[in-house]
């Protein structure tokens, strides 16, 4: 017999992993904006990573959490975007673009 409660939430986890294209080009989008220059885009950047660091573990993507708090803090920390500081956070995305293809939990 199926479990009315499980089944709510396994189709709010698939929800959430079929909008993981949207949010991962969302953060690139915004990122390309701060290498850009635009001073806006360090607090969107922010509130995307805060967001996801809040949500990915709930909806079973705890890497996604994990790495989303890590991007957070080094944009929390580090107001002068250097190349290299640039390449952390791309980095950060392509690790919460891997986490969710590797899978949406079941």
């Amino acid at each position: 017999m199926s479990n009315p409660v499980e089944d709510a939430l396994r189709e709010l986890r698939r929800e959430y992993h079929a909008e993981s294209p949207a949010r991962v080009a969302e953060l690139r989008r915004v990122l390309t904006s701060l290498a850009g220059g635009d001073e806006r885009a360090e607090t969107e950047l922010t509130v995307l990573c805060h967001r996801l660091a809040g949500s990915g573990g709930a909806y079973g993507f705890p890497t996604v959490s994990v790495t989303a708090r890590t991007m957070e803090r080094l944009l929390q920390s580090e107001p002068h975007w250097t190349p290299a500081r640039l390449a952390e956070l791309e980095a950060g995305i392509r690790e919460i673009e891997d986490a969710f293809a590797r899978g949406g939990p079941g």
